[in-house]
């Protein structure tokens, strides 16, 4: 080890800047890519934090750990990073640590750690850290960040501090990340709905902010590349809101511009349609009309995470009768709401039936097959004029960016024939519930009354009074 270190940093930008010099608890640096927040995590991390807590509280040694969603992503980028800027420490392959011990008289020794396989969590229950840094934080879940805000300033015992980090790329609108910190700057994007976390600081780059360390031409040249695909650019060199889709697209046809209203779309006071995904923890419903023969509009989107389907209904037809007075709705949802599950009373139910208890909601099962499903959403979409969204159904929209995928299969470059449950597929599947019931009548925009009240009358007969399931 030599007796001194020659390094030389300047924060690339005013917002990195700030950055460093804030003092909260929690940070993040939200950028486009090449924008400098990779390195300044690693010099905040590494050099600045321990050399503040030596200093401040004469504190000698630090541990903690970075994290990112896989190895491969760790090591290729994120540690390459750290060891280009500090090149003097000692790494111990085995265990991914590495240990720097600075000339003024105090260290810091670094964990290298994914997060990408089932059980990943147990291994971050033993940590004992002053700080942690997770780079790309939309890939790692909620639920590791929270074990990792319970493991910072553990590490020397009653440390005065604590410290987490996190470096990404824009999040959707609808990403916790969004919402969670209060920015320096309002995002490019939506207003949060949601409040900020106490003491959560965020920092959100300005596009080029860093282009003075970048070759010439750099971002002139990913325009071009990506020019067939603008939301791509919109998020890794406009630095705004959007998804970063991990997998292959559901639904290719999808474009922004031409499938997402600019201004709010207006009921026509005409037969509203809705379709439902009813059937687990996180219930989605789409509200839908058809203003002229072979055009459908989504005029709002509901979502919701754990509450049950009863709660979830009730707000969905108080809501409905707000927006849309005395309107008539046709219900199509999962075939599989009707599926019978026994009661602690002792009976059967379905969540059909107790949406249709609760609030008068006679929920059409809807087509089985998937691939007709999503073949009738792709129709809408490669029709003139077919599919309108409106813009604030950001869930929605966001899903069939990208967020709703084929997820791949490893490393491969093949992908999966279904698309990955997450966070988008339940408002996507509940779309695809209505849509194929509207795409699967050529003669008219309306549901024919024959089909509702046949099943209606069944409902009524066989299902509710405690006869046999509907199939």
């Amino acid at each position: 080890m030599k007796s001194s270190i020659e390094l030389s940093y300047f924060p690339a930008s005013d917002t990195l800047d700030a950055f460093h010099r804030c003092d909260a608890d929690y940070r993040a640096i939200i950028g486009p890519v090449g924008s400098g927040k990779t390195s300044a995590a690693a010099w905040e991390c590494l050099y600045f934090i321990p050399r503040f807590l030596y200093h401040k509280y004469n504190i000698h040694q630090t541990r903690g750990v970075i994290v990112r969603n896989t190895y491969r992503e760790l090591r290729d980028t994120t540690q390459k990073t750290v060891f280009q800027w500090f090149p003097y420490g000692s790494y111990q392959a085995k265990d991914d640590i590495y240990i720097i011990k600075w000339p003024e008289g105090y260290s810091v020794e670094v964990l290298f750690r994914a997060c990408d396989r089932e059980g990943d969590l147990k291994k971050f229950k033993s940590l004992e850290i002053t700080w942690f840094w997770i780079d790309e934080a939309i890939e790692v879940s909620e639920e590791i960040k929270r074990m990792l805000k319970s493991r910072i300033g553990r590490f020397p015992p009653l440390c005065p501090r604590r410290y987490g980090i996190e470096t990404s790329n824009p999040p959707d609108v609808e990403h916790p990340l969004y919402w969670q910190y209060q920015w320096d700057s309002p995002p490019p994007g939506p207003v949060p709905e949601n409040q900020p976390l106490e003491n959560h600081y965020g920092f959100w780059q300005k596009p080029g902010e860093n282009a003075q360390n970048l070759r010439p031409g750099y971002y002139d040249d990913l325009r071009a590349d990506y020019a067939h695909n603008p939301d791509w650019i919109s998020v890794y060199i406009e630095g705004k809101p959007g998804v970063i889709m991990a997998g292959k697209a559901v639904f290719p046809n999808f474009n922004r511009e031409i499938h997402v209203s600019k201004s709010p779309l207006i009921w026509s006071k005409g037969e509203l349609y809705r379709g439902w995904d009813h059937t687990g923890n996180s219930p989605a419903c789409v509200v839908l009309q058809t203003p002229t023969a072979g055009q459908v509009q989504v005029l709002k989107e509901f979502t919701a995470d754990r509450m049950g389907i009863v709660d979830f209904a009730r707000m969905v037809v108080w809501e409905c009768n707000r927006l849309f007075p005395d309107a008539t709705y046709t219900d199509y949802g999962d075939p599989a709401g009707t599926n019978r599950f026994s009661t602690r009373e002792g009976g059967f139910t379905s969540n059909s039936q107790l949406i249709q208890e609760a609030v008068g909601i006679s929920i059409i099962p809807s087509e089985q097959n998937w691939e007709a499903r999503r073949e009738a959403v792709d129709q809408l979409l490669r029709m003139r004029d077919g599919l309108l969204i409106d813009f604030r159904c950001t869930k929605l929209i966001n899903g069939l960016m990208g967020g709703y995928h084929y997820p791949e299969i490893g490393k491969s470059g093949v992908y999966r024939n279904q698309p990955e449950k997450n966070r988008f597929s339940h408002i996507c599947d509940a779309l695809q519930y209505v849509a194929v019931k509207l795409a699967g009548n050529k003669t008219t925009n309306r549901i024919v009354p024959e089909e509702i009240r046949k099943y209606r009358s069944y409902y009524t007969d066989n299902y509710i009074s405690g006869g046999v399931s509907y199939e």
